[in-house]
This record gives structure tokens, sequence and C-alpha cells, in this order.
């Protein structure tokens, strides 16, 4: 049932994703949040309460259901909401139009919104590592947390992910932030090697050592930007030119080509996500 709602809901999702508000969850989670006493919205982890107590809720429906055909319905209406808001290629294919029309102002408002979310550390940032971290954000981890957890998990995801930026009080920004990079600490590696295999694996790997080095020889303690750095890098070297293997990340003769290969990339590591699952799925059917 997990691979046949993982199909369903991202075919969903890249069919309706240009007629989708922007908004998915986020306007009833801040509704929710805004509903609770101050006093508790002020508690420290707060954040950490609702999150887990509205994931527990959509785990207890979905126990409380059934019949397969309502499971998987239930399963594929809980991921559909968890991604997005927007496919990503409709916002890069927006901004390469902008670009292609000579049109700065939309091409500086995509590219910030693009660049919005979780950042890597000073020396980790780009518009390409933005790229990768707001696939992982968009699709692949909700849909991880999905595999593990079901929909519960997918829900607890996109809740952690949004919370930091719609909260209002800075320890409560804190407190999502932390939820949210403890959720996606093993998430965000394993969407990096996903990529890794998409690409140049080699490169990958190199790249996650580097960071790796950086951090120990500078003697950071920041694991929070840390996972960010490691899959922008890890990713972005993955962009390897197929008559150049090894050669290093990918260098394109234009932006263009490389946001165009950025969504062949994700396509692609989408592909091998949905291959592992069934591979896991018949190994399951055979034991």
């Amino acid at each position: 049932m997990i691979l046949l709602a993982l199909l369903l809901a991202l075919g969903a999702e890249r069919l309706m994703s240009t007629r989708r508000d922007g908004g998915s969850v986020d306007s009833p989670l801040v509704r929710l949040w805004q509903l609770l006493p101050k006093p508790l919205r002020d508690a420290p982890f707060a954040t950490w309460l609702l999150a887990f107590a509205l994931a527990g809720l959509v785990a207890l429906i979905g126990s409380s259901l059934s019949g397969g055909l309502t499971q998987l319905v239930y399963a594929t209406a809980a991921l559909f909401v968890c991604l997005g808001p927007r496919d990503l290629a409709d916002d890069v294919q927006r901004l390469r139009a902008a670009r292609a029309a000579g049109d700065a102002a939309t091409v500086a408002r995509l590219t910030r919104s693009l660049q919005r979310g979780p950042a890597p550390d000073a020396d980790h940032r780009s518009l390409l590592g933005a790229l990768f971290i707001q696939s992982h954000e968009r699709r692949f981890g909700a849909c991880l947390w999905f595999i593990v957890g079901g929909p519960a998990g997918a829900v607890l995801y996109r809740i952690a992910s949004r919370l930091s930026a719609l909260v209002e009080t800075p320890s409560a920004q804190r407190s999502a932030a932390l939820l949210h990079n403890l959720l996606a600490w093993l998430p965000a590696r394993l969407t990096a090697l996903l990529f890794g295999l998409a690409g140049s694996m080699d490169d990958a790997l190199d790249a996650l050592k580097r960071v790796q080095r950086e951090a120990q020889t500078a003697g950071s303690d920041g694991w929070q930007p840390r996972t960010w750095s490691l899959l922008a890098e890890a990713a972005n070297a993955s962009l390897d030119w197929e008559d150049a293997p090894g050669s290093g990340p990918m260098i394109a003769s234009s932006l263009d080509a490389t946001l165009a290969e950025v969504l062949r990339m994700e396509t692609r590591a989408t592909l091998i996500l949905l291959a592992l699952v069934a591979l896991f799925t018949a190994g399951v059917w055979v034991a």
C-alpha cells in the first residue's frame, strides 16, 4: 500500500501543483496555533506538543479505518497534503521563464522564495544548494517519513518543517527549528544519497567527507546547519557531466541548463526511491 500511495500522491501533486494555493496545511496550522492560550504558546516545546498531537490524531484516525481501499485513499490524501505546497518544477520553470524574458523583479522574487527555509552555514550557501534543500523539504522529507511512519510520519514532518516559519515568538521558533532539524537529520542524508545515485555518487561521497572534515577542522558543533550543508554540497556535487566522469561538480554552459538538470536529477532520485520501495515491498511479500 505504501508504494501505491506514494505513486498516487506524487502523481496528484504533479498534476494539481499549479492549482494549489501555496499554503497547503499552513493556514489551518496558523489558525490552530493562534487558538492556543498565549501562556501555552510561550511554553517550552509547545510546538513539539502540537506537532506530535496532530500526528497522533492522524495515526488514530488511520487505525480506526477498515478496508484496504479506505486506508489507501486516506494515506494518499494525507501524503498529498504534506507535499508541496507546489511542485519544485513549477517554481523553477517560472524562474527560467522570467530569466528568458528579462523580468528582473520576478527573478529576484522567485530566487528569494526558493532560498527560504533551512539554510546551510555561510560557506555552503548557493542557489543550487537551496534548490536541492527545497526538493527535500517539498518532496523527499515527507515521503521518507511516510515510508517509515505512514500518514502520521508525513504529517509530523510537514508540521515540523513549517512551524518555525509560522509561529511568532523567538522561543517557539527555536523550539520548532530544533524539532525540524532532529527529524531531518537522517532523511536529509538519505536524500543526499538519492541524488548521488541519480548523478555522480563518487563526487557526492567526496563532498560529504569534505564537509565533515571542514566541520571537524573548524571545531564547529553546529549540527543543525551542517545537515543542510551536507545535503546542499553532496547533491550539488552529484551534478556531473556524463562525458567527464569524476571531474567534480557540473559546470554548465548556463544557469538555465543547470536549473533544467536539477529538475532531471529530482525526477531520477524520485524514481530511484520508488524502485527501492518496490524492491523492499517485493522482498516482504516473498518472505
